[in-house]
């Protein structure tokens, strides 16, 4: 059995608001075996009633950051440093696509700092400007600056690869002018990212709730009290140190009690929507369940990426978009709602649970994020395929049975009222020109070629990139997406004359509504054009697939 080796250090900082306090520390770092290492840190300070003001946090660390922290020929400052870049990096390990923000400013909006972010890099390539290799996975980081009010924000990506699962992770942490200084002149980029972590890690030891402790007569001393609660078992220390707090699993819990089971309401009348799609009493009750649902979880910081997605379930739902594909009896689009709905009775269940396990709850909740992602991404997928297929059979005259129209029961929106709310970057139209100028030869060309097909796809690409945010036109944007992913498969073939005639007749479409919806917006329907556009990508989709000769007739092969 292997000897514990353990170090505790402890040491004085000067409180941040003020220089002239004092704050008691204590970092504890042991060894238990081999494999598992752990950090538990402590800070307080005396208050004038014998109480003492407490802050903990655990972790679990890997043998690298075990042996910095424990070498003593560094210094308390140091080490402490090793300790919240540690923190800073177990902070929201598993989430994907969220941007977790550590502020010191209240004032600050996280919407419109994530709205910066995807100004500045929604669609471009991940370029990382440092890259670091482990035996498990390799992490690349970029990063970008901006300026807010007096101070700085600092977005800090990390992509995260392994063998099996991808990861990104988007931060973002405030900085003074001095601290953006000491981080511009540091010369490795390791360190950079090191230290923004270690920045990330201290905002958020300082958000953890404190606890009063008060001196008694078995704990003589302030240190005495403090040492009390470190905490000695491995066992204890593997139970702490996956969680560094409970608080979305014991927020949810308390919400539950005060506004009752929504997520039961939720889990049935989804069901029962799924039962009957058309009764439009069942899709109601659905979406007011779902409504309720997320608000009720809005301002859960832990469950952030759930809330996001069902919102965009919750847009889908009011839009008739999950009803109308409910109706179509697609047997994949139906398993992968039972799935999701397996993965929301999963995830609820811990809830209730006896054990009250907060580490199995979040591991849930990271399930049910990705199940809702995959089903808003389906739900995309599924419309854009049965619409084309619908708008093909309406041009051939065939009855379409047991459909529901949902363009013809929503009321349209027009293009001024639709952007009197949202307002488009002018950059984003000359984005358009420069794309509509790649493209302009097929008009002139009398031939379908390589080089046309290449500036069709980055068209069609461009056009994706600037509709996605717009949820109005996420649909369209994704049928473009798929546009272009078939084109990039595409050999020239006998097909590609007829392709040229078709693919005018789609640019002609998509300039004419560019101009009167996204330029002078006098559309009195935004959708005025979708019927065309679907008609159209059915038909060039069509014209894509390879033509089947026919085999001999007249001989049979024998093997």
């Amino acid at each position: 059995m292997n000897k514990t080796i353990s170090h505790t250090f402890s040491f004085q900082t000067p409180a941040t608001e003020s220089s002239h306090k004092v704050l008691e520390n204590i970092l504890y770092i042991s060894e238990e075996d081999a494999i598992k290492h752990f950090a538990q840190y402590i800070q307080y300070q005396i208050n004038n009633d014998a109480t003492i003001s407490l802050r903990q946090v655990n972790i679990k660390v890997d043998r690298a950051y075990y042996l910095e922290m424990a070498n003593i020929c560094i210094n308390d400052r140091e080490r402490r440093r090793y300790l919240f870049s540690t923190l800073g990096k177990r902070r929201f390990g598993a989430t994907n696509r969220h941007l977790d923000t550590y502020f010191t400013s209240c004032s600050i909006d996280e919407n419109e700092v994530f709205s910066k972010y995807l100004n500045h890099y929604e669609y471009s390539q991940f370029n990382p400007f440092y890259v670091e290799k482990t035996a498990y996975a390799t992490n690349k980081y970029r990063v970008f600056t901006v300026k807010e009010s007096n101070n700085y924000l600092i977005f800090l990506d990390q992509l995260n690869i392994s063998s099996r699962k991808k990861i990104h992770k988007i931060f973002c942490v405030e900085m003074i002018r001095s601290e953006l200084d000491f981080y511009n002149d540091i010369n490795s980029k390791k360190q950079k990212v090191n230290y923004l972590f270690n920045k990330i890690g201290k905002i958020y030891f300082k958000s953890l709730e404190e606890q009063q402790l008060k001196i008694e007569t078995r704990f003589p001393t302030a240190h005495e009290l403090a040492l009390s609660k470190l905490i000695k078992t491995s066992k204890e220390m593997e139970n702490s140190s996956r969680l560094n707090d409970n608080s979305t699993f014991r927020k949810l819990q308390d919400k539950m009690l005060l506004a009752g089971n929504l997520d039961l309401a939720l889990h049935i009348a989804a069901f029962e929507m799924m039962d009957e799609p058309t009764n439009d009493i069942k899709v109601a009750t659905f979406t007011t369940a779902l409504y309720q649902f997320k608000e009720q979880i809005a301002d859960i910081n832990g469950l952030k990426d759930v809330h996001e997605h069902l919102e965009a379930i919750y847009e889908l739902s009011v839009a008739g978009t999950i009803a109308y594909l409910l109706v179509k009896k697609d047997q994949d689009l139906e398993d992968i709602f039972l799935f999701l709905l397996e993965a929301f009775e999963h995830w609820s269940a811990h809830l209730y649970a006896e054990d009250e396990n907060a580490k199995t709850f979040n591991t849930a909740s990271i399930d049910l994020a990705d199940a809702l992602r995959h089903f808003i991404d389906m739900s995309y997928k599924f419309q854009h395929e049965h619409k084309c297929v619908d708008f093909t059979k309406q041009e051939e005259n065939i009855e379409q049975e047991n459909s529901i129209k949902v363009e013809k029961e929503t009321l349209t929106t027009s293009a001024q009222s639709y952007f009197s709310e949202i307002e488009l970057d002018p950059e984003v139209y000359d984005e358009l020109h420069e794309l509509e100028h790649d493209v302009e030869m097929i008009n002139y060309t009398q031939k379908y070629s390589i080089e046309m097909n290449s500036a069709l796809i980055r068209f069609f690409d461009g056009y994706t990139c600037v509709l996605n945010p717009l949820f109005e036109f996420k649909d369209l944007s994704y049928s473009l997406m798929l546009l272009g992913q078939k084109l990039s498969e595409y050999t020239l073939d006998e097909n590609s004359e007829m392709l040229l005639l078709l693919m005018r007749g789609l640019l002609s479409d998509l300039l004419e509504w560019k101009r009167t919806v996204l330029e002078e917006k006098t559309a009195e329907d935004i959708h005025y054009m979708d019927k065309s556009f679907y008609s159209n990508i059915a038909q060039i989709e069509m014209s894509l697939e390879p033509s089947v000769l026919p085999e001999d007739d007249g001989e049979i092969e024998f093997f």
